[in-house]
């Protein structure tokens, strides 16, 4: 079972000037990126894309689905993008509060009614916005030591929603592991908000992803848990390093219980992932077709430091986004979304393994595209 990881927020601001250069110029600079990254950091496959002005000015996939197979990655193939599944958690409950389903001021206490009593006090008035913005003091559940117990409560329910309705009262009924308001990166609340949507809407969060933001954006290449069918090639593997050794992990056990689905377990094509985060770009100008611009705008305000609602942030002196972005992994994958509204330019990266090289592969291929799309004058 891999480990539940803490995303890492690289706040690297690209900055553009309309468009930079040529297309096909920008298209081969990423290719040869990608191509150095994937030689230096050891990568079964490396895929990014790079939309300007609503256009995709660049996008290439280097490497196999799994090593020891000649099986290619394709663009079109699904990635498993862990955290980065946050944004679209929080996108589907900012999509519940216009539906007056809920409230981002709703309290703990009045969101779980059936034990209310039992909640820690310190818990009692958290509100679904510390939640989202991982300042409710709850655990951060990111690591293996947290999986023997976390397991111990979803083998007491049957069925998803029940598993994250036992988890929400479990964790809430004990002693909060540091002060709320405080930021404290937390896999945890992103299930526990998960779980107050199924319990509003009687829906699975599956079923609320889907109907609330796949739908809606036409994102129909995506999924939960790991992309590939058991037994076939028919999607990347992810790989985990054995005795030195980057090796492709059987889809059957490679991914986190499903119950934490909320803060880290969707997988989906670059061609879909940019659908949403230029839907997120375009809520920032007040033309998103999910979220009004003033939910836009709670969405991506910081709460505490460089954190909003499932976005890490960085601000400009006007207030608006100056970039969002956010890193995702499971152990076996790396994923990672940098959104700049003031250039209307958004980028993905997506690599099929998860081990510290390919955490630095974020920066390898982050740092030249920063040098290369760097203003002219």
């Amino acid at each position: 079972m891999p480990m539940l990881s803490k995303a890492c927020l690289f706040l690297l601001v690209l900055a553009v000037p309309g468009f930079a250069r040529a297309d096909h110029e920008l298209q081969s600079f990423l290719e040869r990126t990608l191509a150095a990254a994937r030689a230096k950091d050891h990568l079964p496959a490396v895929a990014a894309m790079i939309q300007i002005q609503g256009k995709v000015a660049a996008a290439s996939v280097l490497g196999v689905r799994a090593l020891g197979h000649l099986e290619p990655a394709t663009l079109n193939d699904r990635w498993h993008i862990g955290s980065d599944t946050k944004a679209f958690t929080s996108t589907m409950i900012a999509r519940l509060v216009e539906q007056h389903a809920l409230r981002f001021e709703d309290t703990l206490a009045a969101l779980f009614p059936a034990f209310a009593k039992d909640i820690d006090p310190a818990y009692r008035n958290i509100t679904l916005t510390q939640l989202l913005s991982h300042t409710a003091g709850l655990p951060p559940l990111t690591d293996d030591k947290d999986l023997p117990a976390l397991l111990a409560v979803i083998k007491t329910a049957d069925g998803l929603k029940a598993q994250r309705a036992a988890i929400a009262r479990k964790y809430l009924t004990m002693p909060p592991a540091s002060k709320a308001g405080e930021f404290e990166y937390s896999n945890l609340g992103f299930i526990i908000a998960g779980a107050i949507a199924e319990l509003r809407t009687g829906k699975a969060w599956e079923d609320l992803i889907r109907e609330q933001v796949f739908v809606p954006l036409g994102i129909k290449n995506a999924g939960f848990g790991e992309p590939a069918t058991p037994g076939k090639l028919d999607q990347p593997l992810g790989h985990v390093d054995k005795a030195g050794k980057l090796t492709p992990v059987d889809p059957t056990n490679s991914d986190n219980p499903p119950a934490i689905g909320p803060a880290g377990m969707i997988n989906i094509s670059l061609n879909d992932w940019m659908l949403f985060a230029q839907d997120q770009l375009d809520g920032i100008h007040g033309h998103g077709r999910l979220l009004r611009a003033d939910t836009c705008r709670k969405l991506h305000t910081p709460v505490s430091g460089n954190y909003a609602l499932g976005w890490g942030v960085k601000m400009q002196p006007d207030g608006s986004p100056l970039i969002l972005t956010h890193s995702g992994s499971n152990g076996f994958w790396v994923a990672d979304v940098r959104i700049m509204p003031k250039h209307d330019i958004i980028v993905l990266l997506v690599m099929n393994s998860g081990d510290d090289a390919a955490n630095e592969a974020i920066q390898d291929v982050g740092t030249p595209l920063k040098d290369r799309l760097k203003p002219l004058d």
